[in-house]
């Protein structure tokens, strides 16, 4: 990362029925410079690209878990290449810093492991953006860090970093807090939300979670972090909204004191119309 700032941003995604666009113009009234996005943007571009302005965006491609299917599926080649299509169509009007992905997650190929991991990575190298990869639950580190390798082989400068996903690590039975400690700063991508054991539930803090969220920033912060830090939080209730926004505004404090401050001011005039609008969608 060549930004000397940190970046708080929150995942964009259609949610219960309300475009992007919408969930868009909702979250930039809490002041915010980043967003991560999903292929749900191609189906609202027009919009979407109107209310982004100066807003710099991630891409978190598809996954498992989310769209039943990455870019190791070869039976989902033509809807992998139409994605790649858009988003090297669209990159710059999207402001796309990177596109991040998964390691393959196939459990129903016939391939190889090798065989995923090279289809996975040569559909990711068509793309024209950098590309980050991300940890995930079931992978211990050293399988994931194999297969880092693997894609420095292949990917070159295109790959510029992990995105370190502190619920997965902390579901496969490990200490994010030691881990931060020990990479000293070689961490620019960061996926946060709390969860509980055993499930990666994308929480709000506050809600009795068992991540250590107060651990993980404080070690940030004493590191002097730079880059990117993405909220992936999915209120579950209207009551989940008040903790999501304080979410935001917790690490957002964490950092940046003033931004703090004219965020907290910023929502204190528009925190009753969205109570409203939120009360509406649920």
């Amino acid at each position: 990362m060549k930004n000397n700032k940190v970046l708080v941003g929150i995942t964009v995604d259609r949610f219960r029925g309300i475009a992007p666009s919408a969930v868009l113009t909702i979250i930039k009234k809490m002041g915010i410079e980043f967003v991560e996005i999903t292929k749900s943007v191609f189906d609202d571009l027009p919009s979407f690209v109107e209310k982004l302005g100066d807003i710099r965006t991630g891409f978190h491609l598809p996954n498992l878990h989310d769209a039943e299917f990455d870019f190791s599926f070869r039976e989902r080649e033509t809807e992998i290449h139409k994605l790649i299509q858009l988003i090297n169509q669209h990159h710059h009007e999207l402001n796309l810093n990177y596109c991040l992905s998964h390691p393959p997650e196939n459990r129903s190929s016939d391939l190889s492991a090798d065989q995923l991991n090279k289809y996975l990575l040569n559909n990711l190298n068509q793309l024209k953006t950098p590309i980050i990869l991300e940890n995930i639950q079931n992978w211990d580190l050293k399988r994931f860090e194999n297969f880092y390798q693997q894609a420095k082989q292949i990917l070159g400068e295109k790959l510029i970093g992990q995105c370190f996903d502190a619920p997965h690590y902390f579901l496969h039975g490990e200490d994010p807090v030691e881990f931060l400690k020990i990479q000293n700063g070689k961490i620019n991508f960061i996926h946060l939300s709390d969860c509980r054991k055993g499930f990666d539930a994308h929480m709000p803090f506050g809600l009795n979670g068992d991540l250590p969220i107060e651990g993980i920033l404080t070690t940030l912060r004493e590191q002097n972090f730079h880059g990117i830090i993405n909220l992936e939080l999915l209120p579950r209730n209207f009551d989940d909204i008040k903790p999501l926004i304080n979410s935001y505004l917790k690490v957002v404090r964490n950092f940046d004191r003033r931004k703090y401050l004219k965020s907290k001011v910023k929502l204190i005039l528009f925190a009753p119309p969205l109570m409203r609008k939120m009360k509406q969608v649920f």
